[in-house]
């Protein structure tokens, strides 16, 4: 039986990079899939690709930003599939990355676009997926994270303060409603390769990201996404309040 057999996840951010490919490897676990993304039409044509190979999804156009956007999406999957097994707030916003310099010299607008997207649109998928969750009687939220949270970069600093408090924020749902059965966790991928961030940054990313890895090449989405199969299903019913690097080893930590 696959692992996800009669749970109905939605996905923020389900059609970029790693969102289409954790998207896909839902549903081909068995899960009924909302497929959420500021971009509508990449998120249709993830979920017609769903249906197609004979699974079950739904597109939903989301920005996290937006509290209606949020709420959108999780009542697109109580109504189209009758309740919320699960949700992975993986979205993220990187429109004003390059001027996330350092606290002294970026604008404050920078900071708060940065932390209104990437730390207070995750505050908004928890507060409205969680009583779904609840009303299931249990669940998993799951957050993707970023090794920028405990990397001590000299540049990014309100990406890794928002992302950082993602980490905080899992712990919090784990701890006042793990007795309810929820679950919550983080992912935080190192450098994943895929087209998309190919064309924007060059070679010369995954020149420098391979000599971070311990092992012998760089991350692709199917590797975070097979870590959020494990975490959204039961299999990874005793795994609660974790932040899991999933980064070939950039990382080390306790």
């Amino acid at each position: 039986m696959r692992r996800l057999e009669g749970k109905i996840i939605a996905i923020a951010g389900g059609a970029g990079g790693i969102g289409s490919e954790t998207s896909r490897r839902l549903a081909s676990e068995g899960a009924s899939v909302v497929v959420g993304d500021v971009d509508l039409a990449s998120a249709e044509a993830v979920a017609a690709e769903i249906e197609t190979a004979g699974g079950r999804a739904i597109a939903c156009k989301v920005d996290i930003g937006e509290e209606a956007d949020v709420k959108r999406l999780v009542a697109a999957a109580v109504e189209t599939y009758g309740g919320l097994d699960g949700f992975h707030a993986n979205a993220a916003d990187f429109r004003r990355a390059v001027e996330d310099t350092d606290v002294v010299a970026m604008e404050i607008a920078v900071y708060d676009h940065i932390i209104h997207y990437n730390q207070r649109g995750f505050f908004l998928c928890t507060r409205y997926a969680v009583p779904e969750l609840v009303k299931r009687g249990g669940g998993a939220m799951l957050y993707t994270s970023s090794g920028a949270a405990h990397a001590g970069e000299p540049v990014r600093p309100a990406y890794a303060m928002a992302k950082s408090a993602l980490h905080a924020l899992a712990r919090h749902v784990a701890s006042h409603w793990g007795k309810d059965g929820i679950r919550a966790n983080v992912i935080a991928p190192g450098v994943v390769l895929h087209p998309k961030l190919e064309a924007a940054a060059g070679p010369q990313l995954a020149e420098w990201a391979i000599q971070q890895v311990k092992g012998t090449r760089l991350g692709v989405p199917l590797d975070i996404a097979a870590m959020a199969a494990l975490l959204l299903s039961d299999e990874g019913g005793f795994i609660t309040g974790q932040v899991i690097s999933v980064d070939g080893g950039s990382t080390m930590r306790p």
